[in-house]
């Protein structure tokens, strides 16, 4: 028989009139030495207390067996897909079937197991234990637990399979609740700072209609939850604004489409530019796992990034991007990002960095989650496209690429060209495809495109991120603490004061900059260099840009920077131009494809580890499900493939 222990009564909420009322009761519970946590609010409450010896019966909900059927295969099945139900949980069945179709090996799996049979009805035709439970018959197949609620009567819970982060990269664990809030799940466990994260069953959502029915989804902490409170990565925030009373349309469209969100993941303070080490004030930074297990991981949205390729439970890692805050961790991690076109989906109810650059993305380790999450997610945004790209255009970035990887990138370019159709059809690859040798021949401004756009970034997340966020945040905080000003980590904290600085006007010319650099790349990329076309015009040629390394959230080239590093000096601005602060300035599609690995020594595990290598795809604006879809079909090809999680991608 299972071990079943409970180890803690967690979240106990009540009002204090002669003696303290609880209203609400969740459990972390032991069951054969895996920890599930129960949540306060039931599925299913019954009328009465029902009385088990334990206290606490775990028991499955089984689909019709049809003649020849097995319970010994069905839980072999189910134990293959999920890891939420095991052994203990089959303590007790309820049988959706009728008991009749029994099978003679299930009825003498039943005795010897000495499983007890629950029914709606008071009685059985099988000789083995029967508990009548009236009202379980509205209950779908998988695992469940029968425990007292905080009123003393029994009720029906969903467990939660507790799962340890050794990533450190969530900030909290959190489960859904019946009215749509979620709340937290408080499960109090042995762990080294790092919650316990609760995932649901993916039984109930074995025959789901959602199009992402059982989907487990991560989401950074600047998109808000209703019930939870976000820290934006930093503790004034945090204690500031507390508990949201909303959750935002991105999050609640994945709710729709069936898909679980379990918790929030660390991000960058404000979304904005830190590093790992001596950057991350407030909060600790999560670890990659890749290579020697201390490379940098790259943010903003850092958390997203080594969860995904830490955490083989969870298959999606929602974050933002506006000036390479999925790119970067993506590309540290070995892992498939998006970031998709500006407005691809709404950012209402996240904290912003700059609106006309922030966009909604993501990151997974399988090619093909990449693309159906996205044409579901951003569903009614974009549409279908009459071909792939007959044009790739190798940037300059290559040229500081080492051999090793360069060997990887020619290999991938050379199945690429294959995979579009070849020379023969007329696909072509330029190498050394420079922007601003384009800009300079053909842009009629006169002036270097990294000087034109030299302060444009930071001006527009700086400025406007000060003024919507930051200044707020300073009145609300000295408001409720004194007149004290809150802690904000130096290098945010440099960068608002450079847009305070700049004011309005500043903030107004940088707009016009951009705005000039979008409506270039959209005019003259396409008639001159026709670059970044995506056209439902087949007589339209188009092509893809390739990108290897950019700025210092860079596409991994096989490269190592190591979080033990500290930088001295002042903090900076992100002044310049490069080629992924392109895709921002433009709005443009980019998507991060891990292609291989590549050896490096390293000097703190002390052996060869393996670096992962990414390449970039962009594409022009609103192109997005060109670009998924070719990185559908290049896994079809079996030239791009599943990560792994780990120390190794491949």
């Amino acid at each position: 028989m299972a071990l079943l222990r409970t180890v803690t009564a967690a979240a106990l909420w009540g009002s204090v009139v002669s003696k303290a009322l609880v209203t609400s009761v969740s459990r972390t519970i032991i069951l054969d030495e895996i920890p599930f946590y129960l949540p306060a609010e039931p599925v299913l409450q019954l009328p009465s207390l029902i009385n088990i010896d334990t206290g606490i019966l775990p028991f499955t909900v089984l689909p019709p067996l049809g003649r020849g059927e097995s319970i010994q295969a069905l839980r072999d099945n189910w134990t293959a897909v999920d890891d939420v139900f095991n052994d203990g949980f089959l303590q007790a069945v309820l049988f959706q079937g009728p008991l009749s179709m029994l099978s003679q090996s299930t009825v003498s799996f039943l005795h010897e197991q000495d499983v007890t049979i629950l029914t709606n009805n008071a009685t059985s035709s099988l000789s083995v234990p029967t508990l009548h439970l009236p009202g379980l018959d509205s209950l779908a197949p998988g695992p469940y637990v029968l425990a007292p609620d905080a009123t003393g009567k029994s009720a029906v819970y969903t467990p939660l399979r507790l799962h340890f982060d050794p990533s450190q990269s969530f900030f909290k664990s959190a489960a859904r609740k019946s009215d749509g809030s979620f709340n937290v799940v408080s499960a109090s466990l042995d762990t080294d700072s790092s919650p316990y994260i609760g995932v649901p069953s993916r039984i109930r959502d074995l025959n789901a209609k959602g199009p992402l029915a059982g989907v487990r989804v991560s989401v950074k902490d600047i998109y808000y939850l209703k019930g939870i409170a976000a820290s934006a990565g930093n503790r004034a925030f945090y204690t500031t604004y507390g508990i949201r009373n909303v959750t935002g349309p991105a999050i609640s469209r994945l709710v729709d489409l069936g898909a679980h969100i379990v918790g929030t993941t660390k991000t960058v303070q404000f979304a904005n530019g830190d590093r790992a080490t001596a950057d991350w004030v407030d909060y600790h930074a999560s670890f990659c796992p890749r290579a020697d297990g201390n490379r940098e991981p790259s943010g903003s949205s850092t958390g997203a990034g080594t969860s995904i390729s830490t955490l083989d439970w969870l298959d999606i890692s929602i974050g933002t991007d506006t000036g390479g805050s999925i790119r970067g961790p993506a590309s540290s991690n070995g892992v498939y990002g998006i970031r998709p076109s500006v407005g691809a989906i709404s950012l209402d109810d996240v904290v912003p960095l700059s609106p006309i650059m922030d966009t909604g993305g993501y990151m997974t380790r399988s090619p093909k989650l990449f693309s159906k999450f996205g044409k579901e997610w951003y569903a009614e945004t974009f549409k279908t496209f009459p071909s792939f790209p007959k044009i790739l255009l190798m940037s300059t970035d290559f040229d500081g690429v080492s051999r090793p990887a360069m060997t990887v990138y020619n290999d991938f370019v050379g199945k690429l060209q294959q995979f579009l159709g070849g020379n023969a059809s007329g696909v072509s690859v330029t190498r050394d495809f420079s922007i601003p040798s384009l800009w300079n021949q053909t842009s009629g401004v006169g002036i270097p495109v990294q000087t034109f756009v030299n302060e444009t970034y930071p001006t527009l997340i700086a400025f406007y991120q000060w003024t919507n966020v930051g200044k707020p945040l300073f009145d609300d905080y000295a408001a409720l603490n004194g007149g004290r000003n809150p802690h904000i980590n130096p290098q945010v904290k440099f960068r608002w004061e450079f847009g305070e600085s700049q004011g309005l006007d500043g903030y107004n010319a940088e707009l016009a900059k951009r705005e000039t650099f979008e409506n270039w790349t959209m005019s003259h990329f396409s008639r001159v260099r026709r670059v970044f076309i995506c056209t439902r015009e087949p007589t339209i040629t188009h092509a893809l840009l390739l990108g290897a390394q950019w700025d210092t959230r860079s596409i991994n080239a096989g490269t190592y920077s190591s979080r033990e590093t500290y930088f001295s000096g002042s903090p900076s601005i992100p002044f310049g131009f490069s080629s992924g602060r392109a895709s921002s300035l433009a709005r443009v599609p980019e998507v991060v494809v891990p292609i291989g690995q590549i050896p490096f020594n390293s000097t703190i595990s002390g052996i060869e580890e393996q670096l992962p290598v990414s390449i970039s795809l962009v594409a022009s604006r609103n192109c997005d499900f060109m670009l998924l879809d070719l990185v559908d079909k290049l896994a079809d090809a079996g030239i791009v493939r599943d990560v792994k999680t780990g120390r190794t991608a491949f």
